[in-house]
């Protein structure tokens, strides 16, 4: 019964978040206007002099991780691989904030990081520092990229989770 539950309630949420998208700009916001008259926001990317994190951004981020802290205990009940709940979040995030090239690259990190660890390629620790490590590299390039990602929610997840800096 819990589980028919809990399999409804993922279902709910991801159908409900299909409803209020727009496919395919994948701009949860399409009201967000640009703050400047040098600034366009296109597919979810800011171009332009000035940058501004869409307004939902950090709201975004913390339902990444309230579904992110779902699956985790779904994998501890033994009810789900690590991967199964890698692939489901993906799902989640697409549905949440769309593509973008930094939450993309990520996600095929961590994705990449899941499959070995489940394997036992790496430990717990190998897998923190392998996602670490790149996420230090979009750090380094953040500052000097010229168009970026107007919502990096599962990447800002990410960084939270290792008590990184956010990309702002």
């Amino acid at each position: 019964m819990m589980k028919n539950i809990l399999a409804l309630s993922v279902i709910a949420v991801l159908m409900s978040a299909c409803t209020t998208f727009d496919v395919p700009t994948f701009n949860k916001n399409p009201n967000n206007k640009p703050s400047s008259q040098s600034e366009k926001v296109d597919n979810g990317t800011v171009k332009g002099n000035s940058y501004k994190l869409a307004d939902s951004h950090w709201s975004d981020v913390s339902r990444i991780r309230d579904e992110a802290t779902r699956l985790s205990y779904r994998v501890a009940q033994g009810t789900m691989t690590k991967v199964q709940a890698a692939q489901m979040l993906n799902q989640f995030r697409i549905a949440q904030v769309g593509h973008n090239i930094i939450d993309d690259d990520m996600y095929d990190i961590y994705l990449r990081s899941a499959v070995e660890s489940q394997q036992g390629s790496i430990d717990t620790a190998q897998s923190k520092g392998y996602i670490k490590n790149a996420l230090s590299g979009w750090q380094q390039r953040w500052p000097n990229m010229k168009e970026k990602p107007s919502n990096p929610a599962f990447t800002n997840f990410l960084m939270e989770v290792m008590n990184m800096k956010p990309l702002q």
